[in-house]
Formats: C-alpha cells, sequence, structure tokens
C-alpha cells in the first residue's frame, strides 16, 4: 500500500434533499353523515322562513296593505268630525271615542313604509271628554310618525264623565301605504 493514500482519510457525506411530508388524507363525510347535514340546515331555513312570514313582518312591494282589525274612517287633522249631540251618559258607561282625529299624513311619507308602523299614545281624559294630557307610550320606528300621532291625539274627545276622576285610554295609530287609521283601548 502507498503511503501517500493511506494517510488520507476520505469521509464522503451524501446529503439528499428532503420534500415536506404531504398533507394529511381528508377525511370524506359519509353519505348518511351528508345527508344529515342537509336536512337540517333545510328545516333551519324552513323554520326561519315561517317565522319571517308570519311575524309582523313588512309587506312585499306591489302587493296590497293588510289592515288592521279594527279599521276606522280616515279624517284629515284639518276636517274633524262634527261633535255628536250631548247626551248625558249613565255612571257606569265606558268611555268612548266622539271625536277621533286621524294624522294628515302626505303620500309621501307613507309611500316610505314597508308593513305597518304603529305607534301608541296613552291620553289622559277630563270629566268634559277633553284630553288633559297626552304621552308617547311605543312610539314606533319612526320619530315622524310618533309626533303626528301624538298631535293628533291631542285633539280626541271623549264621552264626558260623571265622577270628577280623570280616565286614561290607549290610542292605537297604524301607518300604512294606503292610509292612517287609529283606534282608542281603554288603558291597563
Amino acid at each position: 500500500m502507498d503511503t501517500s493514500t493511506a494517510d488520507r482519510l476520505v469521509i464522503r457525506i451524501h446529503l439528499t434533499q428532503q420534500e415536506p411530508p404531504p398533507p394529511p388524507p381528508r377525511s370524506r363525510l359519509s353519505k348518511p353523515a351528508l345527508l344529515l347535514s342537509l336536512v337540517v340546515v333545510a328545516v333551519l331555513l324552513g323554520w326561519f322562513g315561517v317565522r319571517l312570514f308570519t311575524s309582523d313582518a313588512p309587506a312585499v312591494r306591489g302587493a296590497p296593505d293588510p289592515q288592521p282589525a279594527v279599521s276606522q274612517t280616515v279624517a284629515s287633522a284639518s276636517e274633524p268630525r262634527p261633535p255628536a249631540p250631548e247626551v248625558q251618559p249613565l255612571a257606569d258607561a265606558p268611555t268612548s271615542a266622539v271625536n277621533e282625529v286621524i294624522p294628515d299624513v302626505p303620500q309621501s311619507a307613507l309611500d316610505t313604509v314597508w308593513g305597518t308602523v304603529r305607534v301608541g299614545i296613552r291620553v289622559t281624559i277630563d270629566k268634559q271628554g277633553s284630553v288633559v294630557e297626552t304621552v308617547t307610550e311605543d312610539p314606533g320606528p319612526s320619530r315622524y310618525f310618533a309626533r303626528l300621532s301624538l298631535d293628533a291625539s291631542k285633539k280626541w274627545t271623549f264621552t264626558p264623565a260623571t265622577s270628577e276622576q280623570p280616565r286614561t285610554m290607549l290610542l292605537k295609530f297604524h301607518f300604512t301605504r294606503g292610509g292612517a287609521t287609529a283606534h282608542a283601548i281603554h288603558a291597563q
């Protein structure tokens, strides 16, 4: 052996390039699991759809607006009904409206209504049947319609009472694209 080659030690290192590990295999949903999830989604969508159409949701554009259960003749605030003849009620006669003033709402404002805008005004009535105090009980979604309702409710009159005790009534105003209506109910 040759001494020149024996003194040399050669170490060879072979480096290999590592590739990234393959991604984990995707687990596929079985057909029953996929069917079950589709049924759950369909039931939820159906439930939300039924709730949407059975609530007081806005009406579909172009469809006629539903009328409230109790409908009153629409009268302008500038044209109040003539007062009824003075009749003395019985001691326990219920309070009823003699002059109902419906807000005079421009059609351009009514055209902005989707569905029905509801406003509730609580009024206090004196012995003669005049409104002496008004409080907005339920302003609804529009301050404009609440203000019109409050102004109109101050002009209502009711049957006179035999006692000095003030009475309270709740005036319910409904605004739709077709117009405005109102009715009074006894306040609790």
